[in-house]
Order: C-alpha cells, then structure tokens, then sequence
C-alpha cells in the first residue's frame, strides 16, 4: 500500500442521557460494577467547534477482528433488562465509531486525511401506558422516548432546513451532529 493507516475505535453508551465508555478497563475488569459508579464521558466544544469527549477510550486496532473483539466486549457490558415485551431489551442508544487516518507514505509532511464511520444502535421507543411499566423501567423509557423525540426533532429541522437545528437537546444528537447535518453521507437501516 503506498498509504499509512491508522485505525482507532471508541463504543459509547448513552444511558438516561448519560454517557458511559464501554470498553472502559474498569467495566470489564468488574463485570458487577454499579453504573454509578463508572466515570461518565463529558461532552465538550474545542476552540474549532468540534465536539469532544473526555473520559473515552480511543483504541488503535489493526486488524478487523481485533475490532470486532472490542465490539463484542463492548457488547457484554451494555445496559439490559427483562420487560414485559422483551427479555433483553437494550435500555441504551450505543455508538461503535472508528476513527480512520491515513497520509501518503511518500508525503510524509503533507495532507492526512481523516473519517469517521459511526454504527449507531438506537434502544426502541417503550409505549410506557400499554406495556405497564414502572419504576427503573418506567424512568429507562421515558429517557428513550426523550431522546428519540429530540432525534426526530433535529432530523425534521434538517429536512425543513430551519435556521436553527436543536441539536444540544440529548447526548445522541449532539454527539451525531456531524452525521446528521455535517459533511456526511448519514444511512439508516
């Protein structure tokens, strides 16, 4: 190949709008821990506007499979519980990202180009009246349906082309604000 590639990847959960690294070497270390007590990732704006995470891992892999390892590991520390519709219902929003650079081999000074790929799983809406729900599972919808509201809202304002996109209602559309209204191809499925 006559390029350099360097190749990182992050696994974000976004539970009751707050953000936890999944591959956080504390959460798989201590598969019991409490949530609570896991640091959670802060959202902030660097001086070109760019939204920036603290307290994410950003790991370098270098094979597919090492990524899909991470995925998987990811996977198990992820937020689930029975309900009376499901009996692993993903109570989270989770964002895998991988991070891709790559410079010319010969060029050694020049242009670096960077992308970013996100898989985006979204937790399903909760029709909260009809299934029952209460408590912790009650508080767990009312969070989804929250911030699947807020993601409609943004996407609507896009299509609209409003002058003003709400993008800072939730985690999620903050964090897909490139996606979603950026220099981006965006595909959901």
């Amino acid at each position: 190949s006559k390029y350099y590639y360097k190749i990182e990847i992050s696994y974000l959960e976004i539970y009751n709008n707050e953000g936890y690294d999944l591959l956080n070497e504390q959460q798989h270390a201590q598969h019991n821990k409490l949530l609570a007590d896991l640091p959670k990732v802060k959202l902030y704006e660097d001086e070109t506007g760019s939204i920036c995470l603290s307290n994410m891992n950003l790991i370098p892999v270098a094979t597919e499979e090492e990524a899909l390892n991470y995925l998987f590991i990811g996977d198990t520390n992820r937020m689930i519980c029975e309900t009376p519709n499901n009996d692993t219902s993903s109570r989270s929003h989770c964002i895998f990202t991988i991070f891709i650079e790559s410079q010319e081999k010969q060029d050694q000074n020049g242009k670096v180009r960077r992308c970013k790929l996100n898989l985006v799983d979204l937790a399903g809406s909760e029709r909260v009246y009809k299934a029952g729900l209460d408590g912790n599972i009650l508080n767990e919808s009312k969070y989804i349906n929250l911030s699947l509201h807020y993601l409609e809202q943004v996407i609507i304002s896009l299509h609209s082309k409003q002058s003003h996109i709400p993008y800072r209602n939730a985690m999620i559309t903050t964090l897909l604000k490139d996606s979603l209204g950026g220099n981006c191809k965006t595909i959901m499925v």
